[in-house]
C-alpha cells in the first residue's frame, strides 16, 4: 500500500470578529446557513454531542448517498481561535483511505488591513494522508484537485456569509 500526503493553507481575512466566525465554523448541522451544497459536500447531520465541542462526532460530505459520506470528530475545540476536524474516507473502488484533517485558525487582523469592522484572518490547514495501491496513485492528483476546490470554495462562503451580516 503506497502512502502519500500533501497539505495547503488556505488564507483570508475577514471583517468580522473571530467569535462570530468562530461560532459558524462550530456549528456544524447548520452549515447549509452559508455553504451552500456542492458536488463534494451535501450537509452534516448526527453532530453528537451538540452544541458541538471536543470530541463531538458527526456525519458529513453526502450523508444521504451511498458511499459519499464519512465520520468524523473535533479533534480541537478552543474558542475563539481554534478549531480542528479529523475524518477519514475509504475509496472502496480503489482500495484507498484518505485520512483527512482540518485546522481553523482565527486570528485578529493585523492593523495595516483595510477592513472597516474587526477584522480576523481565517487559516485553514488541509492535511490528507493517502493510503492506496500503487496502481491507482495517478488517481491522486484528481483527489487532490476536488478537496483543493472545495476548500476554496469553503473559505468565499464563510467570509462572504461573514461579511454580509457584519
Amino acid at each position: 500500500m503506497a502512502r502519500s500526503q500533501w497539505h495547503k493553507f488556505y488564507a483570508a481575512p475577514v471583517a468580522a470578529p473571530a467569535d462570530v466566525l468562530f461560532d459558524l465554523l462550530a456549528d456544524m448541522p447548520n452549515y447549509g446557513r452559508w455553504l451552500p451544497g456542492s458536488d463534494q459536500f451535501g450537509h452534516t447531520t448526527d453532530v453528537e454531542p451538540y452544541p458541538v465541542r471536543l470530541g463531538s462526532r458527526y456525519r458529513d460530505g453526502k450523508p444521504d448517498g451511498s458511499g459519499r459520506d464519512w465520520r468524523g470528530t473535533v479533534t480541537g475545540f478552543q474558542p475563539p481561535g481554534s478549531l480542528d476536524f479529523q475524518h477519514t474516507i475509504h475509496v472502496t473502488e480503489f482500495r484507498a483511505t484518505v485520512d483527512v484533517h482540518i485546522h481553523y485558525s482565527l486570528e485578529p487582523a493585523a492593523s495595516t488591513m483595510s477592513i472597516d469592522t474587526a477584522g480576523t484572518v481565517v487559516t485553514r490547514w488541509l492535511v490528507l494522508d493517502f493510503a492506496m495501491p500503487a496502481a491507482f496513485r495517478p488517481l491522486r492528483r484528481l483527489a487532490v484537485a476536488a478537496f483543493d476546490k472545495e476548500n476554496a470554495r469553503t473559505m468565499d462562503a464563510l467570509r462572504r456569509y461573514a461579511e454580509s451580516q457584519a
